[in-house]
């Protein structure tokens, strides 16, 4: 055991990576947590509160909703930055792999750092909520403030949450260690080959048709299990729906990113096609965020679009308080689709470090490597982002119908989310260029 824990001191050394390459998934371990706790305060308000008798259910259902729709992408988060650091740790495992440590020795290494690593992140993001508490207690609800009290988790939930992260954190970690148990070698010279990933874009399409299916049909689903039963079944599907995104975003990017090399006129052109068809996965992973704030535009839109109509029909402050759940979902999207552009591009950077030298002494121009760079996100940003638009309008259609996917709040809020995501993801790449030019001239 003392073994283990003076080989992790060591591993966790930052090396040429700086102290960044550790804190940036302790940040985003930090934003996980605290927005995870800050949605599920929220939730736990709109289900237990008796002020919400009023909306006969409505504010239970919808309270379910926004769960669902930001749990998926909060868990991806969390996901994601147990792999931010994937690539430094599994060379370092390699090695020790390839000078005779045993597998139960590399998994002790792995799910230490990673729990270690996600551990304190998710204290810090305890910390975060309790500055957030009262700036959440400030929402407009049920015709005023709702008050911290209203929105704060009990202990036990919110230590439920945190130890939720802190696995999550060590599952990923667990996951990514397959990869160096069986090809050491292939992961310390880099020289492994791109997953086949034809299997994984036909069963995702072919799930999704199923999921379209089942949203298609919901009043049938209903009457056979019930209303209550069917709001569970409607709510699983639109988690699966969000979870096969990722699914076959990777696939389609490899296979861009083919397309891409084989037409390629400029070194940019070729540089880009090559990262994204050997590296989708990861290409994916750094604007799937966008895929998930677009596919809860749709959603959200609709949603205002709903309260706009009803506005005048309905009993007291229930529109209002829609309109504010619809605007406060979107807002934290945003904030989470931030966190994870900002994170994973920095972090991405730092992973690239051989390729980016490499390329530089190759004579490759500023310009075109600033371009390169460029198309390795926006490629793939630009199919997530219609990717999930397109897949949040054909679930919502079945449920609202044509007129409202198409009304002008609708068609605002969409267009509004993908001009600030691009805009963030835009501002993220411009703001890695002082750490790729560190890295040309070799002082980081």
């Amino acid at each position: 055991m003392s073994t283990i824990l003076e080989l992790s001191r060591q591993l966790s050394r930052p090396a040429r990576q700086g102290r960044t390459a550790v804190a940036l998934p302790v940040v985003a371990f930090a934003v996980t947590t605290a927005l995870l706790l800050v949605v599920v305060g929220g939730a736990r308000m709109f289900l237990i509160d008796p002020r919400t008798a009023e909306g006969n259910g409505l504010y239970g259902i919808l309270a379910a909703l926004a769960l669902v729709l930001l749990a998926v992408p909060l868990v991806t988060l969390g996901a994601a930055a147990a792999r931010l650091t994937s690539r430094r740790r599994n060379d370092r495992l390699a090695t020790l792999r390839l000078l005779g440590a045993s597998g139960q020795e590399l998994w002790s290494l792995t799910v230490l750092e990673a729990t270690v690593v996600a551990a304190i992140g998710a204290l810090a993001g305890v910390v975060l909520y309790a500055v957030l508490l009262p700036l959440v207690g400030l929402l407009p609800f049920f015709g005023g403030p709702v008050g911290i009290g209203a929105v704060v988790v009990d202990p036990l939930l919110g230590l439920a949450v945190t130890v939720g992260v802190v696995l999550i954190g060590a599952a990923s970690a667990a996951a990514s260690l397959r990869r160096v148990a069986v090809t050491p070698l292939g992961v310390r010279t880099r020289s492994d080959a791109p997953p086949t990933r034809r299997v994984a874009m036909v069963v995702g399409g072919i799930l999704i048709v199923g999921v379209v299916l089942v949203v298609g049909n919901f009043s049938i689903v209903g009457q056979l299990v019930g209303p209550a039963v069917g709001v569970v079944v409607l709510l699983a599907v639109f988690a699966g729906a969000l979870a096969l995104l990722n699914v076959i975003g990777a696939p389609i990017v490899a296979a861009r990113g083919r397309s891409m090399a084989r037409r390629a006129r400029t070194a940019a052109d070729l540089i880009a096609g090559r990262e994204l068809s050997a590296h989708a996965g990861p290409a994916w992973r750094r604007v799937s965020g966008m895929a998930l704030v677009a596919f809860i535009a749709v959603v959200a839109g609709c949603g205002l679009s709903i309260a706009d109509v009803a506005a005048g029909a309905a009993p007291g402050t229930l529109m209002g308080d829609i309109r504010t759940g619809v605007l406060v979902t979107l807002g934290i999207a945003f904030v989470l689709l931030a966190c994870a552009v900002g994170v994973t591009q920095a972090a991405s950077v730092l992973e690239e470090r051989e390729l980016l030298v490499g390329l530089d002494r190759l004579g490759i121009p500023d310009a075109e490597l600033r371009r390169a760079r460029r198309l390795t996100v926006m490629v793939p940003l630009r199919w997530a982002a219609v990717g999930g638009a397109v897949l949040g309008a054909v679930l919502a259609f079945p449920v609202v119908g044509f007129s409202l996917l198409v009304a002008p709040l609708s068609v605002l809020t969409i267009a509004a989310t993908f001009a600030a995501g691009f805009a963030l993801v835009g501002g993220a790449l411009a703001s890695t260029r002082p750490i790729v030019d560190g890295i040309r001239r070799g002082t980081l």
